[in-house]
């Protein structure tokens, strides 16, 4: 039962099924938010009711081969899955060429099931576009522990740990003098664990960075730091310097989902003005799709768990909502099962970017685009 890697994503993308369907589901298993199984099994059977509904649109064949992918989905989730530390999983079958996938995240997936030439990969892909690779430093006067965390496995790579003199009971001046003897052992301290950041930097340990530990350490750290370090912190938070790996994991996890949202809302900020005056942005299926077909499209932004059935040209490949004939090749147009995915393999073959983003775009369509011109 693998977790997301590339190597995973890579055979999948490879799957030939030949003319037979294959079937994806993505379901959001988060502990957090579904506290009881039941919940999970009972959302994964109103998804996979809408993979049967998709069947219909198939050959008979086809059609039956959904259905049994549906099957042996809903009994894997009854009698074999066990949930753990998993918050996302997704699964991929094709009864006929007897493909049987499943993929763990340590992040939520949004609910999604559908049917298509090849299984659907689109969410996996932006889960590992997004992950950068996170360092993490707890840091006090004496110690440090240094976290690198890329695709949701982490592993404590170097500790620091430095002999800082203990408190001294005597006042006046020897007790100045010796404070200023610690503060001083403090500061090689501090230095040497900065210098260790930036020899890992250097090396492409980490892409960003993260700071805790008590407040006085870490703002003497970030003080320290070179400023190719400093510009990669994207956050600080408190952390005991007796911080399991799993406990450093899951706060880079919660930091780095923030970044995302904060990206996530601007670009939408940017998409939604840029619509609104009509200068460089669409909104909607129809808008969306004239640009697409006409290749005027930078950036295709598409909502998690967005789809519908529309059409395809089977000699231009433009897409439409319902058109029975394409208007440019005067010929019948073909069904595709979901249009939103047509649309994202057709920005990737223009070499546009595809960003899939978690909120609705607009009330009257599911997806938008950034344009060329």
């Amino acid at each position: 039962m693998p977790e997301l890697e590339g190597s995973v994503l890579g055979e999948l993308a490879r799957w030939d099924p030949g003319d037979v369907p294959v079937s994806s589901l993505y379901l959001n298993v988060d502990g957090r938010h579904y506290p009881r199984e039941e919940d999970v099994r009972q959302r994964a059977r109103k998804s996979l009711h809408r993979l049967r509904e998709q069947a219909v649109w198939l050959p008979k064949a086809h059609g039956r081969s959904v259905v049994c992918d549906a099957g042996r989905m809903i009994g894997f989730l009854e009698d074999e899955f066990e949930r753990g530390s998993t918050r996302g999983l997704a699964l991929f079958a094709c009864h006929e060429r007897r493909l049987w996938q499943e993929v763990r995240t340590a992040r939520p997936l949004p609910d999604r099931a559908t049917v298509g030439r090849q299984p659907y990969l689109l969410p996996l892909e932006a889960l590992v576009e997004t992950q950068r690779a996170l360092g993490a430093v707890i840091v006090d006067k004496e110690k440090a522990r240094i976290f690198l965390s890329r695709r949701d496995v982490i592993e404590e790579r170097t500790e620091v740990v430095d002999d800082v003199p203990g408190r001294h009971e005597q006042g006046g001046r020897a007790q100045a003098r010796f404070q200023r003897h610690v503060d001083d052992h403090v500061g090689r301290h501090l230095r040497r664990v900065a210098d260790v950041l930036l020899d890992m930097l250097r090396r492409g340990d980490f892409d960003h960075l993260i700071l805790a530990g008590p407040e006085q350490a870490v703002t003497e750290l970030e003080r320290l730091l070179h400023d190719w370090v400093a510009r990669r912190i994207v956050g600080r938070t408190s952390l005991p310097i007796t911080a399991t790996p799993a406990e450093v994991l899951e706060r880079m996890l919660e930091l780095e989902e923030r970044l995302e949202s904060e990206k996530e809302t601007r670009m939408l900020e940017r998409l939604r003005a840029g619509a609104a005056s009509g200068r460089g942005a669409v909104l909607g299926v129809p808008a969306t799709l004239r640009a697409l077909n006409d290749a005027r499209v930078d950036t295709l932004v598409v909502p998690f768990g967005s789809g519908a059935p529309g059409v395809r040209c089977p000699e231009c490949g433009m897409l439409d909502a319902e058109r029975r004939r394409c208007p440019r090749c005067g010929v019948p147009t073909v069904p595709v099962i979901d249009l939103v995915d047509a649309a994202v393999a057709t920005a990737l073959r223009q070499r546009a970017t595809v960003e899939t983003v978690s909120h609705a775009l607009a009330d009257d369509g599911t997806i938008g685009a950034l344009l060329r011109f």
